[in-house]
């Protein structure tokens, strides 16, 4: 009968040792997944556009200097909007660009 405290004892203190990683890991997911794909498609589009009308010459790099400075500000969200944005100038500048002939692939 005493071994009954001794492992409720034992497994009260792994769960307390295991709840700060457990913790880190759950609001890692949250900031770094689940929130920023709660940013609306059109929004993501509405930014897009703008870099790429402002900065016609490298937009997909004006996009990485953002996400680069909410990086810096440790904001996470702004962080994974500002990626979201680069990654949709880069998707709209490959299927702009015209095909190498003969390839059948985009030019770099």
């Amino acid at each position: 009968m005493a071994e009954a405290p001794t492992s409720i004892t034992a497994w009260l203190l792994i769960a307390l040792a295991l709840s700060p990683p457990a913790c880190a890991i759950a609001l890692m997911i949250l900031w770094g997944f689940i929130l920023p794909a709660s940013i609306p498609r059109a929004e993501i589009e509405r930014l897009a556009n703008d870099i790429m009308g402002r900065y016609p010459d490298d937009p997909e790099e004006a996009a990485f200097i953002e996400e680069q400075a909410a990086w810096f500000r440790s904001q996470m969200r702004e962080q994974m909007r500002w990626r979201r944005v680069r990654r949709q100038i880069r998707a709209s500048l490959r299927y702009a660009r015209p095909l190498r002939s003969g390839r059948g692939c985009a030019q770099p």
